[in-house]
């Protein structure tokens, strides 16, 4: 499903150059559950950004099911994000305004779904993660491990083939945490491929494979 290829990232500044990514090369197969390791300042976030198509790598292919996605557009990327990529963070971003239906739905907006068919994807989502009875809940009114809960919900009702979590364990309590994890194996079960950041090795552990980083290097591939 994905495939690196050589990549390198540099970020530059005026005459200065950091070498964020130097040249790696690695492949995550469809159905996979990896994590993505390293200390700060490894890389991994630079990784993830370009593996979810936020970012470009400076050189070097990015293959997305056989797709070279290295050097398109942002309009192209954009479509991509849309159609094969969910996204989990941390900080869950949701928005503060919307009930969890209304957060969840809002992917299928931009993809220019009707009201109504945006409606049932999004109960059926919030349904998957078990807050079915959380709907019309505003995220101020959820738990941490409830606002992840319904972050996921929106990363799945597009049906994405790639699930990109960036420390989506960070902001929850040790029951939240396993909840999430839980979910996260029951995804990937049923034919998710999930790639998640996380500098926790207790978090690792529950993936089938372990991807490590240091200063923009990959150091070990390991398997669980």
């Amino acid at each position: 499903m994905i495939d690196i290829k050589d990549m390198r990232k540099v970020y530059s500044n005026g005459k200065l150059e950091l070498e964020a990514i130097k040249k790696v090369n690695f492949h995550i197969k469809k159905g996979e559950f990896v994590a993505i390791m390293g200390p700060s300042g490894s890389g991994k976030s630079t990784i993830m950004n370009i593996l979810g198509c936020l970012d470009k790598p400076t050189s070097g292919e990015y293959y997305l099911d056989k797709v070279n996605v290295s050097h398109l557009d942002d309009d192209d990327l954009s479509k991509i994000r849309n159609d094969k990529i969910g996204f989990v963070f941390q900080s869950f971003n949701l928005l503060s305004k919307l009930t969890a239906l209304e957060n969840v739905a809002l992917p299928l907006v931009y993809a220019g779904i009707k009201k109504k068919e945006r409606i049932k994807r999004a109960g059926k989502a919030l349904k998957s993660v078990g807050l079915s009875d959380r709907t019309h809940h505003l995220p101020n009114e959820l738990s941490g491990g409830q606002r992840q809960r319904v972050a996921i919900a929106r990363a799945l009702v597009n049906e994405p083939s790639i699930i990109m979590a960036d420390e989506p364990t960070g902001n929850l309590d040790s029951k939240s945490e396993e909840e999430i994890l839980e979910i996260f194996k029951e995804l990937n079960k049923n034919g998710t491929t999930i790639a998640m950041v996380t500098h926790e090795p207790n978090i690792a552990n529950h993936c089938q494979r372990i991807i490590r980083f240091k200063d923009g290097e990959l150091v070990g591939d390991e398997r669980l």
